[in-house]
């Protein structure tokens, strides 16, 4: 009886050898990419961030007058003028008046000012005399700002 041996060849190792370096470098080459876009965007974020904080550091809206103006027709008004004294502009965005009876929020849709200028608003309100009245003013940034006003 003879026994003969198949002499194999070492293809299957190469062939291997060779899907995983691909598999590797595929995997590899995702993983690269992903983080470099996940760097950018957490790059971007912080830049967005610190310079929102820093303009909101140099934005400094001031409410320079009040009026309770009782001859506004048929209702009372109270007009408002903010003024920026900042080294930014701002966008006003709600302008709140409130006295112990009564509260109304006044959303504002072209509220921006300028560096070292002022916008009056004006608004339908019925205040009492001899009543505090508060008004507050918000900025797009999220700064407050309030100041209250007595009609005699």
């Amino acid at each position: 009886m003879k026994i003969s041996h198949v002499k194999r060849r070492a293809l299957s190792t190469v062939v291997t050898t060779a899907m995983m370096l691909t598999a590797v470098a595929v995997i590899g080459t995702g993983v690269v990419l992903w983080s470099n876009s996940n760097l950018r965007t957490f790059e971007n974020n912080l830049a967005i961030s610190a310079s929102n904080n820093t303009n909101k550091i140099n934005e400094v809206p001031l409410i320079e007058d009040v009026q309770l103006d009782p001859h506004g027709g048929a209702k009372d008004r109270v007009n408002v003028t903010v003024s920026n004294v900042g080294n930014v502009g701002f966008r006003v965005t709600t302008i709140t008046i409130s006295d112990s009876g009564q509260t109304k929020v006044n959303t504002i849709a072209s509220g921006n000012i300028p560096i070292h200028s002022s916008q009056t608003f004006s608004y339908s309100y019925n205040w009492q005399s001899n009543l505090i009245t508060t008004i507050q003013v918000q900025t797009a940034r999220g700064t407050v700002i309030s100041t209250q006003a007595v009609h005699p």
